[in-house]
């Protein structure tokens, strides 16, 4: 658990940074972060609601920092949404298992140190391009405008 909660840090502060000198990312990696006007729990409210707006099963929400009180670990506002409809993820999963890392899809939504809150997301692209899975071009293109759509709707 504390190794979980170590290794989330060492992203967000390496996001944090990147966002900090530009404004919204669209980071090698695959990485997307975009501006949200809403608070944290707001934002992921709102992922929720478009994820389930599509019939997206929501498979978890995590609270970081509910979670580091509990270590006494200051972590600021910070919570990830893991949901999915299961269409394009268990054909990629099966050709290629360890795609299970990336799968199902998963948003986070954090506040940097200057209280300006972030959405961050995976892209189809990085999935296709990390595990070149024969075939799956219908699937990541369904996964890209999907993902689009849905934090689009979220973030407006």
């Amino acid at each position: 658990m504390n190794k979980l909660l170590l290794g989330t840090a060492a992203i967000l502060l390496s996001v944090n940074a990147l966002a900090q000198e530009g404004g919204a990312l669209n980071m090698d990696g695959g990485l997307v972060t975009r501006a949200s006007q809403y608070s944290v729990g707001e934002t992921i409210d709102r992922v929720e609601a478009a994820a389930k707006g599509i019939g997206a099963n929501i498979f978890n929400r995590i609270d970081y920092q509910a979670m580091s009180r509990k270590v006494n670990v200051d972590v600021r506002p910070n919570q990830l949404l893991i949901f999915g409809r299961g269409a394009g993820g268990p054909y990629i999963v099966a050709e290629a298992p360890l795609a299970g890392l990336d799968l199902p899809f998963k948003a986070l939504a954090w506040e940097d140190k200057q209280g300006k809150v972030w959405l961050t997301y995976t892209t189809g692209d990085y999935i296709d391009h990390r595990y070149a899975v024969k075939g799956a071009a219908k699937y990541v293109k369904n996964i890209n405008e999907t993902i689009g759509k849905l934090v689009d709707q979220a973030l407006k």
